[in-house]
C-alpha cells in the first residue's frame, strides 16, 4: 500500500518566546533559575520512570499514577534543587492560595521536591495586605471559622475557548479527581463526601477571548523572528486574544484558583507571555499530552509516528513538536508527528469550526472521523486529539490505534498538582 507523503518541519517554533532570552524580558531570569528543574523534571527521564514505576497503561494511554510513584521515579532525575523559600500572601478569598507559587514551581511540585525542601518566608507583601483590607472591609471581625482545604487546592479554567471544550474539561477534571478519591477511599475505608472533591473555578467567557487561529494567521512577518512574533502576540488590538485571556486569568487568581489551565491548544502560543504576567502556576496542555505518550512508551514502537488532529494555528505553532523535542533530550521517544494532507486539514478545520463550534456535532464527527481514518491509513501508531473540540465529537468511536485526548491528560496532571499544592497549604498555613 502506498502511503501519502508528509512533511516534517525543522524550523524553530514560531509562536513562542520560550527559546529566546532577549524576547522574554523578566521571564528570562525565572526560566534561567529553574531551567534544569523545568527541563529535567518536566519530561521525567522516560527510561528511568519505566523502571521505577513498572506500571500498566490503559488503552487510552492514561497518566493516572500517584504523586508518591512520581516522587520515587524522579528522585534521581532532579539536577538542581527545587526552590526552597515560599513567601506567604493574603488570599483574596478564603479558599485562595496563602502561598506564592508561579509556573516555575509546577514540576518541582509534581515531583514532591517542594514538599521536601520548602521553608516558609516571613513576610506578606504590602500590596497583598492592602487588597485583603479592601476585600474584607465591612465583614464583621467575629465570624465562624471556615473549613480548611482537604485533598485538593481549587483549580482554575480560563474557558470560553471554546465553550463546549470548557465544559468538557470541567467534566474530565471531576472524573480525574473522583478516580483519585476512590483510590484513597479504597486505601482508608473512608467514604467519599461532597467536601472531598476538587474545587473548580471556571470562567466560560467566550466573548472575552477572540479567535486564536485567525489572529495567528494574521501575522505577516517572519515566523522565525522571535521579536516580531512577540510584538504580534502582544499587539494592543481588539482582535488579539491575549488581553481578554489575561483579564480572565487575573479574575481566576482573585477568585481563589491555585493553578490555571486553558482548554485550547492553539492558545498556548501565548503561554510563556502569560507566565510573565500571571504569578500563578499554569499547566501546559502539550507537555501534559507528551507526558501521557511518554508514560505509554511500552505500547508504542521505539520511534513512534503520532498523528495530530489540531487547528492550523496549532500545527503552524509547532506546539507538540517542540514539546516532543524537549522530551527527547531526557530519554523520551523520538516522535515523528504526522499531519493530515492540506485537503484533509481543511476537513479538520471544518469539523472543528462548522461542526463542533457551530453546534452541528454530526457534521463535526463525520469530518473529523475522515481525518482520523486518513492518518491511520498512512500508518500512525497513535493519534492525539490536539484540539479540545475534537474529543467531544469522536471520543466514543473505537479505532484500531490508541486515541490520546489532550484534555484528559491535562486534567490528570491538574489533579496531581492540586493535591500537592493542598498538602503544601496545609503544611504552612
Amino acid at each position: 500500500m502506498s502511503r501519502t507523503p508528509w512533511k516534517t518541519s525543522t524550523r524553530p517554533r514560531p509562536f513562542s518566546t520560550r527559546n529566546d532570552p532577549d524576547a522574554r524580558g523578566s521571564h528570562a531570569s525565572m526560566i534561567d533559575r529553574n531551567a534544569a528543574v523545568l527541563e529535567t523534571v518536566a519530561f521525567f527521564q522516560a527510561t528511568r520512570i519505566e523502571k521505577a514505576m513498572n506500571m500498566p497503561h490503559s488503552p487510552r494511554l492514561s497518566t493516572d499514577f500517584s504523586p508518591a510513584d512520581m516522587a520515587r521515579a524522579l528522585e534521581d532525575a532532579m539536577q538542581t534543587p527545587a526552590p526552597t523559600r515560599i513567601d506567604k500572601q493574603v488570599p483574596s478569598v478564603p479558599w485562595g492560595p496563602t502561598l506564592q507559587f508561579d509556573t516555575t514551581h509546577v514540576y518541582p511540585a509534581l515531583s514532591e521536591s517542594l514538599e521536601r525542601t520548602a521553608t516558609l518566608g516571613s513576610s506578606v507583601s504590602a500590596d497583598s495586605a492592602a487588597r485583603a483590607r479592601v476585600t474584607t472591609s465591612g465583614i464583621p471581625d467575629h465570624k465562624a471559622p471556615l473549613p480548611k482545604l482537604r485533598y485538593f487546592a481549587p483549580v482554575g479554567v480560563a474557558g470560553g475557548m471554546g465553550p463546549l471544550a470548557t465544559v468538557d474539561l470541567q467534566k474530565k477534571l471531576f472524573e480525574a479527581g473522583e478516580r483519585k478519591l476512590n483510590e484513597l477511599a479504597a486505601q482508608t475505608g473512608r467514604q467519599v463526601t461532597d467536601q472531598d472533591h476538587m474545587g473548580v473555578i471556571s470562567f466560560n467567557l467566550g466573548h472575552m477571548i477572540q479567535d486564536r487561529t485567525a489572529y495567528i494567521k494574521s501575522f505577516k512577518g517572519d515566523p522565525d523572528d522571535p521579536q516580531a512574533v512577540r510584538e504580534h502576540l502582544l499587539k494592543d488590538v481588539a482582535e488579539n486574544p491575549f488581553w481578554g485571556a489575561l483579564h480572565v486569568c487575573m479574575a481566576l487568581k482573585n477568585a481563589g484558583a491555585h493553578v490555571i489551565m486553558f482548554p485550547c491548544n492553539t492558545f498556548h502560543a501565548w503561554f510563556d507571555l502569560l507566565a510573565e504576567h500571571v504569578k500563578l502556576p499554569m499547566l501546559h496542555i502539550a507537555e501534559a499530552t507528551v507526558l501521557s505518550l511518554q508514560q505509554a512508551k511500552d505500547e508504542l514502537p521505539e520511534n513512534p509516528q503520532i498523528g495530530l488532529i489540531a487547528t492550523t494555528g496549532t500545527v503552524d505553532s509547532r506546539l507538540y513538536q517542540a514539546a516532543g523535542e524537549r522530551m527527547e533530550k531526557f530519554g523520551g521517544p523520538k516522535i515523528t508527528w504526522r499531519h493530515p494532507t492540506p485537503g484533509t486539514q481543511d476537513k479538520a478545520m471544518r469539523g472543528i469550526y462548522d461542526g463542533v463550534k457551530a453546534g452541528d456535532m454530526p457534521l463535526g464527527a463525520a469530518l473529523l472521523n475522515e481525518v482520523v481514518l486518513e492518518l491511520i491509513k498512512d500508518g500512525v501508531h497513535a493519534f492525539v486529539d490536539g484540539c479540545t473540540e475534537v474529543h467531544p465529537a469522536i471520543g466514543d468511536i473505537t479505532y484500531p490505534v490508541p486515541q490520546v485526548d489532550a484534555a484528559t491528560a491535562l486534567a490528570e496532571t491538574a489533579v496531581r498538582l492540586s493535591m500537592v499544592l493542598a498538602r503544601l497549604e496545609r503544611k504552612f498555613s
